[in-house]
């Protein structure tokens, strides 16, 4: 039994509903990935970032998924279709809040709740209790976070720098190889023209070997022809 039930085919509900099934699928799986390494890792970070523009995209498209259901464009839906639908996208606001709480746990469990709320790669930003801190500790924490954020980025253009030196790598060895195989073109070029000159040389002088007979009876012929015009 097919999961749902085209109304019409002007239906771009289930079309957009199978987009937003893989963007859905692809945050849990970054959140998923995200588990795999330590806080403070660029691998983290990267992934973090990507959360932090994934999952409030696809919140929105969830959000205008549900709003079409009572749309002019699927009037013709049963009651039944139309809560089934529903029930399907509030899957996907159950899977996004996972993804978000999944976050937070970590990041609160990892690096606490004040610096948390600090730092520029959670999620969310989160309301931390101050009381009790003077401005100087406020000012240290701060200061603490930002020197992360920048060794985080610093490693970050490490690796791009390195990556840079591959691509550079790279290039240079494909431009040698280049040189090798248009050396190798010329050399076949050249063996080719000798080829064709040894071949034209070995015609004439089969040519020549051949004829050579009936020059010597000529000669002899003629030979004769004198002796008996002087007899």
């Amino acid at each position: 039994m097919p999961l749902f039930q085209a109304t019409a085919p002007e239906d771009r509900w289930l079309v957009d509903y199978g987009h937003i099934e893989q963007m859905v699928r692809e945050v849990t799986e970054t959140v998923t990935k995200r588990r795999q390494f330590s806080v403070g890792t660029v691998q983290h970070a990267l992934l973090t970032n990507k959360l932090r523009t994934s999952i409030p995209q696809a919140e929105k498209h969830v959000e205008d998924l549900i709003s079409r259901l009572d749309s002019w464009e699927l009037r013709d839906l049963t009651a039944a279709e139309s809560e089934r639908r529903l029930r399907l996208c509030e899957k996907f606001q159950s899977a996004i809040k996972k993804a978000h709480m999944d976050i937070n746990e970590r990041k609160f469990r990892s690096i606490g709740p004040a610096e948390s709320a600090a730092s520029g790669w959670g999620v969310e930003d989160d309301t931390v209790d101050t009381d009790g801190l003077t401005t100087d500790e406020l000012r240290q924490k701060q200061q603490h976070i930002r020197q992360d954020q920048e060794s985080g980025l610093e490693a970050l253009s490490q690796v791009v720098t390195q990556q840079k030196r591959i691509a550079t790598a790279i290039g240079s060895e494909v431009e040698a190889q280049n040189d090798i195989i248009d050396e190798i073109a010329e050399r076949t070029d050249n063996t080719q023209n000798q080829l064709v000159d040894e071949t034209h040389q070995i015609s004439t002088v089969t040519q020549t070997t051949r004829t050579w007979p009936y020059w010597l009876v000529i000669a002899l012929l003629f030979m004769a022809i004198v002796i008996v015009a002087l007899w």
